[in-house]
């Protein structure tokens, strides 16, 4: 697991996205997911969720969150990078969930 700076992240590789929070289906962010491509929801463990803002947050931990995964088409990442606020508020790590697939997970910095 290793964090990335956004501007580092362009490589075609790692495309899916795991969200647990306001990008879910029926979240107020969720439309920045248009035209991303829904696969089997998935499990991180080793986190904690957690609320800053009113938003939910990952965090290190103990526990396991449970997520909806996506595939994301690179002209995407920017709007969901901007909502994030990341690098500031979250920053976009490389995760591995619990059946083996990489994804990307926004988390605390």
């Amino acid at each position: 697991m290793k964090w990335c700076r956004c501007s580092e992240l362009r490589g075609p590789s790692l495309d899916r996205l795991f969200v647990y929070g306001s990008l879910k289906a029926g979240g107020c962010a969720h439309h920045l997911l248009s035209g991303a491509d829904q696969e089997p929801d998935g499990h991180i463990d080793g986190v904690e969720l957690i609320e800053r803002s009113g938003y939910p947050m990952l965090k290190p931990g103990s526990g396991q969150v449970s997520g909806e995964v996506y595939r994301v088409p690179p002209g995407l990442w920017p709007a969901i990078d901007a909502w994030e606020e990341a690098p500031k508020i979250y920053r976009r790590r490389s995760r591995t969930l619990m059946d083996g697939r990489s994804v990307w997970v926004y988390e605390r910095p």
